[in-house]
């Protein structure tokens, strides 16, 4: 089987469904964020994918999110460390983090940072965990970085874009999964240096109903889709 050599997950419709199902927003957050930490563990235990990305909040979901709920997001992670720890360590996978450190709290900032350096291996597997991102926040903070480097935008390359992102080093997302296809079919943002040429898998299933299940018929679909890849051939 042929897979993708990073796969990112963009999990969408808590707080709708939350409603439907009359449960606490809260609960299907903790829900959803546990079905993550399911997908992780499949990913690096029976797939040959090397990157594993799951959005957490955006920029506008900090700014626009009640201050209860917004609250319980910066706390709700550390919830299920034992296990999000166990598997890093025992697959020996890297964690990493994308972000706006503005729009945190310094405890979440710094949980964040501590398991950064906690989890480093020498190994090419990774999670990248999406913390507060957004793209065009990210295109600002670069062209503030080159311009700090004092780089002449006349003659700027793509080169120069690319190691001033936040995951320059990284392989670029080869297929991107999103929950709700009915209400979203697009990619509100998402990474889109990254996402130039993933293929994009819409499921009708809801946030947090996005289960292995349903990543194995994405990742089967994928490999069905390898060999008409030509990449502007």
């Amino acid at each position: 089987m042929h897979y993708p050599k990073h796969v990112a997950i963009i999990p969408d419709w808590n707080r709708t469904r939350a409603k439907e199902n009359n449960v606490s927003i809260p609960e299907a957050y903790w829900i959803s964020y546990q079905k993550g930490v399911d997908l992780l563990e499949y990913t690096f235990t029976h797939t040959d994918v090397k990157v594993f990305t799951l959005r957490g909040l955006s920029t506008e979901n900090t700014a626009k999110r009640p201050q209860e709920e917004y609250d319980f997001l910066m706390t709700m992670y550390k919830q299920v460390d034992s296990k999000l720890d166990e598997i890093l360590e025992k697959n020996q996978i890297n964690f990493m983090w994308i972000w706006n450190p503005a729009g945190v709290t310094e405890g979440f900032k710094n949980y964040l940072n501590e398991k950064t350096k906690k989890f480093t291996y020498p190994t090419d597997k990774r999670f990248v965990f999406w913390a507060n991102y957004g793209w065009r926040d990210e295109i600002i903070r670069w062209i503030q970085k080159l311009a700090e480097e004092g780089i002449d935008f006349k003659n700027i390359t793509e080169e120069d874009i690319t190691r001033s992102l936040d995951l320059w080093h990284i392989p670029p997302i080869e297929l991107v999964i999103r929950t709700k296809w009915d209400q979203a079919q697009r990619t509100s943002g998402f990474m889109s240096w990254w996402i130039w040429y993933a293929e994009l898998y819409f499921t009708a299933k809801r946030c947090p109903e996005l289960d292995i299940p349903t990543y194995q018929e994405a990742l089967t679909w994928f490999d069905n889709m390898a060999e008409k890849r030509n990449f502007g051939k």
